[in-house]
């Protein structure tokens, strides 16, 4: 009896050892080969290199700042979701901007819609979005690497422009020929102060509302 119990007490032993080995070593095991295996879904990352606004003062590439938002939309039909929108940023002189992280975007085939503080929107179609960092190029209408002629169209000043949603209304009318003219003659010495100052040099004048009324009705695109 004695020698029985001596054994089940061994087997218990051997089975306590074996239990806190697979507990606390398993358990760290596994958690390393769930580490080591399972995908974490990283966003991509954008860069704006370039968005041109119309008509600027100065040489190409000196005055081309301006406040703006991105948007990533489905592509390929008539009714684009929007399924990303970025908070307002400000492009460099140079019409650049380093990096947007594209939130909730994963890699595939979008369209990528730039919305400045005077202009309307410029989509690009069907770009394809990998993992990791991105160029977009909306002076190019294909994408393509170099600084191309494609430029904001310029006389979207409605809204107050601190957000999104109020940056515009993506239409050049006449409530944006109204407020440029309540501003007609108005100094702007900054040259980027005065939004209705299309051109961004020092004053708003007949140069300004030339440009608006150059895209008269025109509305961005979809």
């Amino acid at each position: 009896m004695r020698m029985l119990q001596t054994v089940s007490w061994f087997y218990a032993l051997v089975f306590g050892m074996l239990l806190f080995v697979f507990v606390f070593w398993g358990r760290q095991t596994w958690a390393q080969v769930i580490e080591s295996t399972v995908l974490v879904f990283t966003a991509p990352t954008a860069e704006v290199r370039w968005a041109v606004p119309q008509s600027r003062v100065g040489v190409a590439g000196t005055n081309d700042d301006t406040t703006f938002y991105l948007t990533v939309r489905t592509s390929g039909n008539d009714d684009d979701v929007i399924l990303f929108t970025s908070a307002l940023a400000t492009t460099t002189n140079a019409g650049t901007y380093p990096t947007t992280t594209l939130t909730g975007v994963p890699p595939g085939t979008y369209d990528i819609g730039f919305k400045g503080k005077q202009h309307l929107t410029r989509v690009m179609q069907d770009v394809e979005i990998a993992s990791g960092h991105n160029v977009l190029n909306f002076s190019q209408a294909d994408n393509s690497g170099s600084r191309g002629d494609v430029v904001l169209l310029a006389g979207d000043v409605s809204g107050d422009a601190t957000s999104a949603a109020t940056l515009g209304d993506d239409v050049v009318n006449s409530i944006d020929i109204s407020l440029l003219l309540d501003v007609l003659d108005d100094d702007d010495p900054t040259g980027n102060a005065v939004r209705s100052n299309l051109n961004q040099d020092i004053v708003v004048n007949s140069v300004d509302l030339s440009i608006l009324l150059d895209n008269i009705d025109v509305e961005g695109d979809n």
